[in-house]
């Protein structure tokens, strides 16, 4: 019976998925940067230019609550989520990633500033990914 799901897993929704240089049609809080957060609270999210920045940001939000198991944000609501990353002073915390690698690869996908945070080759190119096999070079 359960049609192979997996209680509290949900998949990606590519329904929104959008080319870099356009506008979001939908977004998810626990997966947005800062940059985002200031358009929306500011009634700009619709005009946000979407970059590879922004996937970036995603993809350490990712990784961090696959290592962890739990939200970054822990029981907060979209709305306080949104709130709390539109404020310059946001800065993340990995303490809980035990892995040193894999948390200094997390702690780079999500620098508040979105010219600070790596490119794909970067990341591909990370020691977590060298060390792991699971990067270019595996």
């Amino acid at each position: 019976g359960d049609n192979g799901n997996l209680p509290g897993v949900k998949g990606i929704d590519l329904e929104s998925a959008m080319p870099r240089g356009s506008n979001p049609v939908d977004f998810s809080p626990e997966a947005c940067p800062p940059e985002f957060a200031n358009a929306f609270i500011s009634g700009e999210g619709l005009s946000f230019t979407l970059d590879y920045s922004y996937d970036i940001w995603s993809f350490g939000m990712m990784l961090y609550e696959l290592n962890t198991g739990r939200s970054y944000f822990g029981n907060k609501t979209p709305a306080q989520i949104t709130k709390s990353l539109q404020y310059s002073s946001f800065e993340t915390d990995v303490s809980l990633v035990t892995d040193p690698k894999l948390r200094d690869l997390i702690g780079l996908c999500l620098q508040a500033e979105p010219r600070k945070r790596p490119g794909v080759n970067q990341l591909l190119l990370h020691p977590y990914f060298l060390s792991s096999g699971l990067g270019p070079f595996g």
